[in-house]
Formats: structure tokens, C-alpha cells, sequence
């Protein structure tokens, strides 16, 4: 699927802008804080890592493994800001650790992929 943007990539600047615009950013620079959905206590933005509002996991699974691996769609969902937060980086690993779930092999996909969210068919 490819690795998760950093806070200071385009996706990453793009998710701190609308959390801000949502309250849940404040401050700025060094001082900059946002407000964790865990347990709604302020952090340092620092100490978060970008989480996946679906896990990937999960993503992968239920719709982006029809696509193959490395797919354009893949791709972009991983670079949607909007499939993204800041959050806590305690919180989010240990929420990615209790995942039951394990990525399925590209071969296990039988059917066909489900129409993009993101692009349109025969373009």
C-alpha cells in the first residue's frame, strides 16, 4: 500500500488545516497542539503520528486489494487527507497492535475491484 504520509507532507499539511478549522488544532510552531479523539486531551503535535481514520488493514481488505498492489486508487486513498488525523502516538500504535486482522495476500481477491471512489472507469 505504501508508506503513510508525514505531518509535514502536502496530506499531512492538509489534515492540520482542517482539524484547526475544526477547534482541534491550536497554537503553532513548536507550541502547536491538537486535541487527541482518544481520550480529548491536548498533546504536542510532535507527539502525534497520522492515523488512519479506517485502518489500512481494513481498507485493504474489504475494497482496496481488488485494486492490486501499488494501485493508482491505492495510492490515492494513502494520500487523501481526508482518510487521516492527528493522533497520539501511544494511542494510535497500540490501536494498530490490537488489530485482529492481518493484510490478505493480493491472490486472495477473487471478483471484480468495485468502481474508484477517485477515478472513473475507462479513463
Amino acid at each position: 500500500m505504501g508508506r503513510t504520509p508525514g505531518k509535514k507532507s502536502r496530506t499531512g499539511r492538509a489534515v492540520i488545516e482542517r482539524m484547526r478549522a475544526e477547534g482541534r488544532i491550536r497554537g503553532a510552531g513548536e507550541d502547536m497542539r491538537f486535541k487527541s479523539s482518544t481520550n480529548g486531551k491536548w498533546y504536542l503535535v510532535e507527539d502525534a503520528d497520522m492515523a488512519h481514520l479506517t485502518d489500512a488493514v481494513s481498507y485493504w481488505n474489504k475494497r482496496g486489494g481488488f485494486f492490486g498492489a501499488k494501485a493508482r486508487e491505492i495510492r490515492t486513498w494513502m494520500r487523501d487527507p481526508n482518510n487521516y488525523e492527528l493522533e497520539y502516538y501511544g494511542f494510535n500504535r497500540s490501536q494498530g497492535a490490537k488489530l485482529l486482522e492481518t493484510y490478505k495476500h493480493p491472490s486472495e481477491f477473487i471478483g471484480p475491484s468495485e468502481a474508484s471512489q477517485y477515478f472513473m472507469k475507462g479513463l
